[in-house]
Order: C-alpha cells, then sequence, then structure tokens
C-alpha cells in the first residue's frame, strides 16, 4: 500500500518537473513580433497537448496498464505513437524552419490539438475519470 502511494507522488513529481521543464523551454506568451497570433497558437496548443498527454499517460500507468480489455488495435497503436512523437518533434525542430513558418505553426497547432482530443476520447472511452 505505501508502495503504491510513493509511485503515485513520484510520478507525480516526475510529470510536473517534466511539464515545468518543457515551460521553460518553449516560453508560450514570449511574443514572436512577426508570427504573433501563429507562434502563440502553436506553443499554447503544445502545453494543452503536453498536460494531456501527461495526465493520460499517469492515468494509464497507474489504472490501465494491466487491465485486459484496454488492449488496442495495430493502427490505434501506431497513430498514438505518431501522436506522441510528431508534436515533440515539431515544437524542437520549429526554430530551423525559415519558409513558412507561419504555414507550419499552423499546421502543427491543428496536429497538436488532433493529439489532445484523441487522448480524451481514449480517457472518456477507457472511463478512467472515475
Amino acid at each position: 500500500m505505501l508502495f503504491n502511494q510513493l509511485m503515485h507522488i513520484l510520478l507525480f513529481v516526475v510529470f510536473l518537473l517534466t511539464y515545468v521543464l518543457a515551460y521553460n523551454y518553449v516560453r508560450p506568451f514570449l511574443i514572436n513580433r512577426r508570427r504573433m497570433l501563429s507562434t502563440m497558437l502553436f506553443k499554447v496548443s503544445y502545453m494543452v497537448y503536453l498536460l494531456i498527454l501527461l495526465l493520460f499517460v499517469y492515468l494509464f500507468l497507474l489504472f490501465g496498464a494491466n487491465r485486459v480489455e484496454y488492449q488496442i488495435s495495430d493502427a490505434m497503436f501506431f497513430l498514438a505513437l505518431v501522436l506522441l512523437f510528431l508534436p515533440n518533434i515539431a515544437i524542437l525542430i520549429r526554430r530551423k524552419v525559415k519558409r513558412g513558418r507561419v504555414l507550419y505553426n499552423y499546421f502543427f497547432t491543428g496536429i497538436n490539438l488532433l493529439a489532445a482530443y484523441f487522448l480524451i476520447d481514449k480517457l472518456i472511452q477507457n472511463r478512467w475519470f472515475l
């Protein structure tokens, strides 16, 4: 029982630290003068996505990893992997994109929102909020 509570606390602290480090790296409210709206939307949507992703992983590890009825198909697993890595890679290489940066920002804002919607949908389907 004590081990389970320590695991909850440890995971929470690690995920909180991850989110704080990501916030310091992304700096979502640091405004770019040329691309104000697209940059801010991209950064804020990434931070929302990351929050939902960390919540999803936390709930999955603690409440859903050992249950047989939470098995997913191969296509869903592949989609989950793509939506796990694509937004993170996009936020890391955003500064290297020079041409079409506004389009890049809007495109990955859509990807971030799609990934967040997918994760929320899976949380609701598996009833991990209850």
